[in-house]
């Protein structure tokens, strides 16, 4: 209590009750803005799959170092995308959100979060896959954006970061597709996941 009120958030009164002191407001003000930004993150998401009229998506780079599909919002196209559920995680490796995100880790990181998933494979094919990461993580930094061809046959991510205030990868945002439809318009659909970044890490960072 007397921690409490040394902060700011509780005060004494003269009768000696206990009632909550200024601090508070700017807790719940912080509180507030953060409720804010989840909404407009997703409603951005919504714009993204209405633009685009493909299944968007949101992922979160979380403390278990596992990248988690948030928020997740269906194309209008008769042919649409299955598997994806919120709270998808793991195969970061392969995932268009979960390699937009390792790029931008530090190397122990990327390595602790890629090993979690080649435990089947011998030390030295874990190094030749780490080695090749590498140097897609290089591109995807370069270009801004990741794809991923290979969670499903004949569909196609393509994801790109989003950064928080400190400048640290905060997670990802991109669409999911047939890859046909993808092919056909990628140079449009690369520039509206790049755009849709942007705004959400002007989001995050106002």
């Amino acid at each position: 209590m007397r921690t409490l009120v040394g902060r700011g958030y509780l005060e004494r009164r003269p009768d000696l009750r206990l009632t909550l002191g200024a601090s508070v407001g700017a807790l719940f003000n912080g509180f507030q803005r953060s409720f804010n930004v989840s909404e407009k993150l997703s409603a951005l998401v919504d714009e993204l799959a209405r633009k685009c009229e493909e299944t968007a998506f949101f992922s979160t780079l979380e403390t278990n170092n596992r990248v988690i599909l948030k928020v997740l919002v269906e194309g209008s196209q008769p042919l649409r995308v299955s598997g994806l559920y919120v709270g998808l995680a793991g195969r970061e490796y392969i995932r268009a959100a979960g390699k937009a995100v390792l790029a931008h880790l530090s190397p122990e990181q990327q390595r602790e979060m890629v090993l979690k998933d080649l435990g089947e494979y011998s030390e030295a094919e874990q190094q030749d896959m780490l080695a090749a990461l590498d140097r897609e993580f290089e591109v995807i930094r370069r270009q801004g954006w990741a794809v991923d061809t290979k969670s499903s046959l004949g569909i196609s991510a393509i994801g790109s970061p989003v950064f928080d205030k400190g400048g640290n990868v905060y997670g990802a945002v991109g669409i999911v597709a047939p890859t046909s439809r993808i092919s056909s318009t990628h140079s449009e659909r690369v520039h509206d996941v790049l755009e849709a970044a942007r705004q959400a890490t002007a989001l995050l960072t106002s």
